[in-house]
Formats: C-alpha cells, sequence, structure tokens
C-alpha cells in the first residue's frame, strides 16, 4: 500500500483548548477542595445530614406552656409560651394565653406588651381586645402606672361588642368595673362570666372580687375555693384567701393561706411579706422580722421589705434601727448582699453601734436601693412614719421631718392617721408635746422590746428636693393591688 497525497493527516482536527473552561475547571476544583478541608474543621456540614436537635412545633410549647402553668410554676409557663410565640407569631392564641400568664405572675408591663402583639395579630377580635383590656387594668396603679382605667373599660367594652358569649370579657369587664367602684354592674358581669363557662377560672374569681368589694368576705371565700378547683397552684388565689379570712379576723387560717402560698412557691417573695405583716398586726413582731428577714435574702434591694422592717423597730421604738431602713424605702441608698444598709441617699454612710460607717463584708456586691414612691398606701405609710421618726429624733428642720408629714399629707389629707401624725409630730417640732408624751398618748402605738438584729445609725442629709408643699397629689383612680401587703386601712388587697 503506498501512502498518497499532499498532506497526510495523523490526527484529528478538532478546537482548541478555550482559556475560559480551564479557568472554571481550575475554580471548580478548588472550591471542592476548600469544601472538604471546610468539611474536616466542622464548618459546614454534609448534605441531608440530620440536625442535632429534633424541630419542635410550635403546639408543643403551648403545650409545654399550659403543663407549667396547671402546675404553677409561671416564669416557666411565660418562657414555653414566648417560644410559641417565635416559632408561630401570628398565633392569636398564644399571645393571650402568655399575657394572662404574666398577669398571673405580676409582670404586668409585659403582659401589657403581649396583649399589644395579640391585637397586631387579630385587631378585630374578642380575646385580644380582652387580653388588653386586663393588661390595661394592672397598669394603671401597677406596672408602668402609665394606663387609666378609661383606656381599659374602653377596650372591653369593644370586646364584649365583638362576642357577647366571650366568658373571659365578662369576667375582666367585671373586674374593671369593680375598680371603678360600680359594684351592681360589676356584679352583673360576673354572674354572666359564671354563666356562660362556670368552669374557667377567671369568671370564679371575678365573682370572688366582686364579694370582696362589697364585703361579703364569707362568700368571697367560697368563690376563689372554687377558683382553686381549676388550678391549685396559683399563689394569688391563696394570697387573696388569707387577706379575706383576715379581715374577718380569723388570723389561724390567713396564716395557713399564705403558708400555702409560699409552700408552692418558696423562691416568691410576696408570701413571706403578707406572712409578716399578718404578725405585725397580731403583735407578734418577733415573728414578723423573721419572714422579712426571709424576704431580704431574695429580695436585698426591695425599697418596700426596708419600709416594712422600719415600720417594725419603730412600733418596737427601736428608733435607730428604723431610720436607715426606713430612709432606705423613702429615699433609696445601698445594702450589701444580705440586706444590711450600707449608705443612705446622697452617698451618707450607715454608722455601727460604736459611730463606724458599716462596711460592706469582703466580696459582697453593693446593691443599689431605689427609693419608693407615693403612690399607694403602703408608701405613704412609710412617709408619715418617717416624718413621726424624724420628730422624735428631734430633726426638725424643714427638709426634714415636717417636710416627709407635709407630702404624707399632701397625699391623702383626708386621712386621720396621716393628720393625726402630723398634728403630733409638728407639736413635737414646735415644743409644744415632748416624745415621751408622744409614745403614751394614743397616736403612737405602744410597742415591746428592742429588736435584737444589729441596730446600726445614720443622720440623714437634708434634701436638695424641693419642699413639701411643692409636691403633686398622686389623683390615680384607685384599681386593684397585686400581690403586696398594704396596711389595714387597705386591708383586701385582690391578687391576679
Amino acid at each position: 500500500m503506498y501512502l498518497q497525497g499532499r498532506s497526510l493527516k495523523l490526527r484529528r482536527k478538532g478546537r482548541r483548548s478555550d482559556p475560559r473552561r480551564v479557568l472554571l475547571l481550575i475554580m471548580l476544583i478548588g472550591a471542592g477542595l476548600l469544601l472538604v478541608s471546610l468539611r474536616h474543621q466542622g464548618v459546614v456540614r454534609p448534605l441531608f445530614e440530620a440536625t442535632a436537635a429534633p424541630t419542635r412545633f410550635p403546639e408543643t410549647y403551648a403545650n409545654e406552656g399550659q403543663a407549667w402553668f396547671a402546675a404553677g410554676k409561671l416564669k416557666e409557663a411565660i418562657a414555653a409560651y414566648d417560644q410559641a410565640t417565635r416559632a408561630d407569631p401570628k398565633n392569636l392564641d398564644y399571645w393571650v394565653a402568655k399575657s394572662r400568664i404574666e398577669i398571673y405572675a405580676e409582670k404586668y408591663e409585659d403582659a401589657l406588651a403581649s396583649a399589644e402583639w395579640a391585637v397586631l395579630v387579630a385587631p378585630n377580635d374578642a380575646k385580644s381586645k380582652t387580653a388588653l383590656a386586663w393588661a390595661l387594668d394592672w397598669n394603671v396603679v401597677w406596672g408602668c402606672r402609665c394606663k387609666n382605667l378609661s383606656e381599659a373599660e374602653a377596650a372591653i367594652v369593644t370586646a364584649v361588642a365583638l362576642d357577647s358569649n366571650y366568658a373571659p370579657a365578662h369576667a375582666v369587664y367585671s373586674e374593671i368595673l369593680n375598680d371603678g367602684q360600680k359594684w351592681t354592674q360589676a356584679f352583673q358581669e360576673a354572674e354572666t362570666a359564671l354563666r356562660l363557662d362556670p368552669n374557667l377560672l377567671e369568671s370564679h374569681r371575678a365573682m370572688a372580687y366582686s364579694y370582696e368589694n362589697i364585703g361579703q368576705y364569707e362568700d368571697a371565700i367560697a368563690s376563689y375555693k372554687n377558683a382553686l378547683k381549676f388550678n391549685p397552684n396559683l399563689i394569688g388565689l391563696y394570697i387573696s384567701l388569707g387577706l379575706n379570712y383576715r379581715v374577718l379576723g380569723d388570723i389561724d387560717q390567713a396564716i395557713f393561706y399564705f403558708s400555702k402560698a409560699s409552700a408552692i412557691d418558696p423562691q416568691n417573695v410576696q408570701p413571706y411579706l403578707y406572712l409578716s405583716r399578718t404578725h405585725y398586726q397580731n403583735d407578734e413582731l418577733g415573728t414578723a422580722v423573721q419572714y422579712l428577714e426571709q424576704a431580704l435574702n431574695l429580695e436585698p434591694a426591695d425599697p418596700d421589705i426596708h419600709g416594712r422592717l422600719g415600720l417594725i423597730f419603730f412600733k418596737r421604738r427601736n428608733y435607730e434601727g428604723a431610720l436607715p431602713e426606713l430612709a432606705l424605702a423613702v429615699l433609696g441608698g445601698t445594702v450589701d448582699a444580705q440586706g444590711n444598709p450600707l449608705t443612705l441617699a446622697s452617698g451618707v454612710p450607715v454608722l455601727d453601734v460604736n459611730g463606724t460607717p458599716v462596711a460592706a463584708p469582703t466580696n459582697s456586691p453593693v446593691l443599689q436601693v431605689p427609693p419608693k414612691p407615693l403612690n399607694d398606701a403602703a408608701s405613704l405609710e412609710y412617709y408619715y412614719t418617717y416624718g413621726n421618726l424624724l420628730a422624735y429624733l428631734k430633726k426638725c428642720a424643714p427638709n426634714e421631718a415636717p417636710r416627709f408629714l407635709q407630702l404624707a399629707l399632701n397625699y391623702d389629707p383626708d386621712n386621720p392617721t396621716v393628720l393625726g401624725s402630723y398634728e403630733e409630730s409638728m407639736a413635737i417640732c414646735n415644743g409644744e408635746l415632748t416624745v415621751d408624751e408622744a409614745q403614751n398618748g394614743t397616736a403612737t402605738p405602744e410597742g415591746g422590746p428592742t429588736t435584737t438584729r444589729p441596730a446600726p445609725v445614720a443622720t440623714e442629709p437634708p434634701s436638695t428636693e424641693p419642699p413639701a408643699t411643692e409636691a403633686p397629689v398622686n389623683d390615680a383612680p384607685t384599681t386593684e393591688a397585686p400581690a403586696t401587703e398594704t396596711p389595714p386601712e387597705a386591708e383586701i388587697t385582690p391578687t391576679p
């Protein structure tokens, strides 16, 4: 065979390699190597690999929250519903349930925020409007103290108009009407709630609150016990029972129900305050101090607890011990981790019995105690008692005893106890009455022996705040109080 032709084709003719294709292949190879490296480092995971934890459905969080609520674990219930709302933020029922539990947990501002979210989800639904109305009611005198009763009433009227057969709306409406002192209509709304849903806790609570407000305490007790059948682990119901028994003079039963509340949640400070107040009113001052010290272990920087402790010291005529405690309640200051006073307002040190400034224990944090504003019956008692105390200690400069007595009188000028304290103390300051005469008179309660608690002493500095005559009078409408103790003149304090 002979090869013929001008050109011999020894290879197949084709296109030459495109440089761009070569570059792309190089980049893909590099990316693959990078992924392999990142996988070995644990930065990326293989496709379709199972997740470390299974994905939960929103309703499982809601079911968990309801179980925690039934067990009386309100903090855990709120956390579960928080997860439910994160998983399904458009579910109205989750926001309504969260707001409801936050009210029972006395997280009133949080309850208002949750209710506002509910309204955003369903602006024309009876459930969202009812949740909003209830939260608004609890933020009139408590919570943020930034709402008024008319806002709550407008919201609940809308809720009832949207669904007149929604029992929770009538229960909340009853509570708001009671707060507005519309007793007859409030009672009718409570009856409607019970008729619509006799198995609803709030229906029985609304009826109990209505009985309580018209002075039918035995009936109120029966209704609160009915409410307990639907959740026997809510400490607020036990506290309400204790308060109603106490106003009837049944101290043993009052202590029993306050103790039940404490047993359910030993980390909750409120039952200790109720127990302390009950023993205080029963002249068992040593026991009252013990419960307050238990409360201080939980919340050492709470001005209310320091104010109560100051009242007991004052009643026992331990004026040097009462001074820093009442000053902390009224003006604020600092304490150590056990609640022992360190400094008063403006940094003035508290002195021990030897006149030496009290120092915080080694490695103990210094906690700030905020002053308690004059806006309720409890703070009123701290203010006028502090004024009495300063007068007894002959601290009668215009910015001392007269200032705090005038503040208390401005707040409640028709209160006979406040007026009597003002007149007695000003008589001492004006030299018209001696301390011994005041102690043996009717205006000052007789006390027992001095407490065994260490009694620091302190001199309160002059205040830079406006004089007492310039203090405005707080005329916020009265509403129910949370589970916080009040003095005898405001005996019954309903709880959520």
